[in-house]
């Protein structure tokens, strides 16, 4: 299976690096914080929600499912692996040195995809996706020295925003469709059950990530525990409101699990904050 393999590549190429010390423990989790939240945006608003390309990764007979699959392959593992292997040649040459090619090698292994039947394009063309590897390795490129080196640092609210999307998504991701299958958001708002259940998910989860982003940073120490339980509470109280109203369907799902679904991405989040302000210290 071609993703499989593609990931397997930029797993061992960015593996290397960081065995080599070419890249640090801040540096990777900020290239996948910013690559997954970046990816899920555009993924779900041009796949999932608007269908104007479709996922064939042969992992399930569902095509819904199917789908859904190849959005959490790419996102969340295929491009951020990839990015950390870019961050770290671009740092150093100039921007179109090594943006360009790494935007035609993606241009070109999308359009294999296509071609043998991994991907399937129903209002998209190829030029639309060059278009896009050619900005989004050029902002990278210009974001490297900034990854790589902090200085200047990308705004500590930028990356708490990217992280807090990734950690809450995360949980959504694997819980409930396509993997899991414990419990599924189904408001009606889409026909796609998928759609239906990951726009629920990841919009009532944003919402958090924003407030995480927004009062956090400004917080004194001592306060930030009862803001990220605050916020926690707010996203199990619409989960449980959204149960009442029919909109959450259990499968093997309880309650209690419902309120850790929320309570434990916001306890790594708040872990997150410690560990950022160690690393400004």
């Amino acid at each position: 299976m071609p993703y499989v393999f593609i990931l397997a590549v930029f797993i061992t190429w960015a593996v290397v690096l960081i065995r080599k010390s070419q890249l640090s423990w801040h540096s990777i989790i900020t290239i996948y914080a910013i690559t997954v939240f970046t990816a899920d945006m555009l993924e779900v608003t041009f796949s999932l929600l608007l269908g104007f390309y479709k996922f064939l990764t042969h992992l399930s007979a569902n095509p819904f499912f199917e789908n859904e699959f190849g959005i959490v392959l790419t996102d969340t593992m295929i491009f951020p692996f990839a990015f950390m292997v870019f961050v770290h040649y671009s740092r150093e040459n100039r921007p179109w040195r090594t943006s360009l090619p790494f935007s035609i090698g993606f241009t070109v292994l999308e359009w294999s995809l296509v071609k043998f039947g991994y991907l399937m394009y129903l209002h998209w063309h190829i030029a639309f996706s060059a278009v896009f590897y050619i900005a989004a390795f050029r902002i990278y490129a210009y974001l490297a020295p900034r990854i790589m080196g902090s200085k200047p640092p990308i705004p500590y609210r930028t990356r708490l925003l990217c992280f807090s999307h990734t950690t809450i998504m995360w949980a959504g991701a694997v819980f409930s469709l396509p993997l899991l299958r414990m419990y599924q958001f189904r408001p009606g708002v889409f026909k796609d059950i998928m759609a239906d259940c990951r726009f629920t998910d990841l919009l009532s989860g944003d919402v958090l990530s924003a407030a995480c982003a927004v009062f956090i940073p400004r917080a004194p120490n001592c306060l930030k525990p009862f803001i990220f339980a605050v916020i926690a509470c707010i996203g199990a109280a619409f989960a449980l409101y959204s149960y009442s109203k029919g909109w959450l369907i259990y499968h093997q799902w309880n309650h209690f699990l419902t309120v850790l679904r929320y309570f434990v991405p916001l306890l790594l989040i708040m872990v997150y904050d410690k560990w950022e302000q160690g690393e400004n210290m």
